[in-house]
């Protein structure tokens, strides 16, 4: 019944030894309706969600679903319960096909115990009707693209009947396109009266999809209430305070600079790869930030890969330090100041079981070598710099940056190198989840870099990110630069129209 609540918690606090990550936490997911969960990294959403699904038993408080109070929950128990969480990750087995994960480990059966993919199918048929998701229940989960697989996600947690859904960044690798897809869908399962938690650093998707938002921060509640009572300043100052909320405004206010300097210190020539993306020339400056906007597809990132000699193209040229180039290495691409924060930093751009201290220093071991010998002092210095100039928390060296927040993570991997001194600096969806306080941190560096004479290109799904930070902007559709744009006289619609009608990536 629409109104019903369907799942509370009653203040709610959960304590780690003397640390408490949660205190006094109260929410409502009520039927038919999409609460969002926003808050910087570390301000206490994932401790919420896991008592919300059992993971982490509360230190005091309580959690009900339908009025009852649920003692001793794990997470079977929630799930019985009717309470499904879709994470930002698949938890999907990709070599297994979409009716296969969908009732993996709820295998519909006949008299004989035997699996009943006849039942299963009918069922699975008419789930997809209902919700209007629109699935081919017999290829692998591998072959569909993001979204489609969001939605299979939905689908089990249907066929679990579930009440409740969480979605935890459940838009990050997605096109706007897909995203709206998404949202579609998010609304039939609000019609259906099914209540929906929304957890998302992007806070266009929250004022867009959310009828009530919940902000924590430092562990507590800071504001709640109906999406139509707030603005996004106020929104943004109380998740991450008055100094990174003014930060934040500032960066889409702040000076551009279309062609900086006009030093170019990369360029291109009727760049091509064939099948892929062909007559790419482009030219970037000293002093200026450069965005590659486009849809998902749209080839932005195989360009980048062949800057980067992470690839190689089948003709034209790249002209670097005055000169025409094909880098058959990214050592070369360093060697000549260019340098790639890549978009997935997890398999990429980090050794994740490493610490701070060995992440910043392993690209600039030759600086730091003397007749065959590192010195630490040296590489102590190094890393010192850059947790100092970037505020990487926590400020030691020895932490392994597997256990650090996505924005600290991001800022370890811009740290090492920043310390390359790169004269170009590429940089791959450079805030993928990434709260706002860390992203207004992550735009003053990039800025910073430029107004020291760098020229840094970045590649971005977020239209937002690229209003906010760009100089110019190259709009890229089917492996080619179709528009150019000064940013500074561009307008959100003209941009959205260049890229494709309303999608992006």
């Amino acid at each position: 019944m629409s109104g019903e609540i369907l799942l509370e918690t009653r203040e709610v606090s959960k304590r780690f030894g003397n640390f408490v990550a949660l205190k006094s936490a109260s929410i409502a997911v009520t039927a038919g309706k999409v609460i969002g969960f926003v808050g910087s990294n570390g301000a206490g959403k994932s401790t919420l969600i896991k008592v919300i699904t059992g993971a982490h038993a509360p230190s005091s408080g309580s959690v009900h679903v339908r009025g009852k109070e649920v003692h001793k929950a794990d997470p079977a128990l929630m799930r019985a319960l009717g309470v499904a969480c879709i994470y930002q990750h698949s938890s999907l087995v990709a070599t297994l096909s979409v009716i296969e994960n969908v009732f993996l480990g709820r295998e519909m059966r006949g008299r004989l115990g035997l699996v009943s993919h006849k039942a299963q199918r009918v069922q699975l048929q008419e789930i997809m009707d209902d919700f209007g998701i629109h699935v081919d229940p017999d290829v692998l989960v591998s072959t569909l693209t993001p979204v489609k697989q969001k939605e299979v996600e939905i689908l089990k947690a249907l066929v679990a009947n579930a009440d409740v859904i969480l979605m935890d960044e459940p838009t990050a690798w997605l096109s706007l396109s897909e995203v709206s897809n998404l949202h579609t869908t998010i609304r039939k399962l609000t019609a259906a009266n099914k209540g929906v938690v929304y957890i998302s650093h992007v806070l266009d998707e929250v004022f867009q999809i959310c009828d009530d938002i919940t902000i924590l921060r430092d562990g507590t509640m800071a504001w709640t209430g109906p999406e139509a009572d707030i603005d996004r300043p106020k929104l943004v100052n109380l998740m991450v305070g008055e100094a990174l909320g003014e930060a934040s405004r500032a960066a889409v206010t702040s000076e551009r600079r279309p062609r900086g300097t006009g030093t170019v210190k990369l360029a291109t020539d009727k760049l091509s790869k064939q099948g892929v993306f062909h007559d790419v020339t482009f030219e970037v400056n000293a002093g200026e930030i450069l965005c590659f906007a486009g849809l998902i597809g749209s080839r932005r990132s195989e360009v980048v890969k062949c800057l980067f000699g992470d690839d190689k193209p089948t003709s034209g040229t790249i002209i670097s330090k005055g000169g025409v180039k094909t880098f058959g290495s990214p050592a070369e691409a360093i060697a000549n100041g260019i340098c790639l924060v890549p978009e997935d930093r997890h398999t990429e751009g980090l050794c994740l079981s490493h610490t701070t201290f060995e992440n910043t220093v392993i690209p600039s071991l030759v600086e730091v070598t003397n007749r065959g010998v590192l010195m630490r002092k040296d590489m102590d210095a190094m890393c010192t710099r850059q947790i100092t100039s970037l505020n990487i928390l926590p400020p030691d060296p020895a932490k392994v940056v597997g256990q650090m927040s996505g924005g600290n993570q991001q800022k370890v991997l811009l740290g090492k190198w920043i310390e390359k001194d790169p004269e170009v600096l590429i940089l791959d969806e450079p805030t993928v989840g990434v709260d706002v306080g860390a992203k207004a941190e992550i735009y003053a560096i990039i800025r910073k870099l430029r107004d020291e004479g760098a020229a840094v290109i970045v590649v971005s799904s977020d239209l937002e990110e690229v209003m906010t930070i760009a100089d110019r902007i190259l709009v890229f559709s089917n492996g080619e630069i179709t528009t150019e744009f000064d940013a500074g006289e561009v307008t959100n619609d003209l941009l959205i129209h260049a890229i494709g009608g309303g999608e992006s990536a």
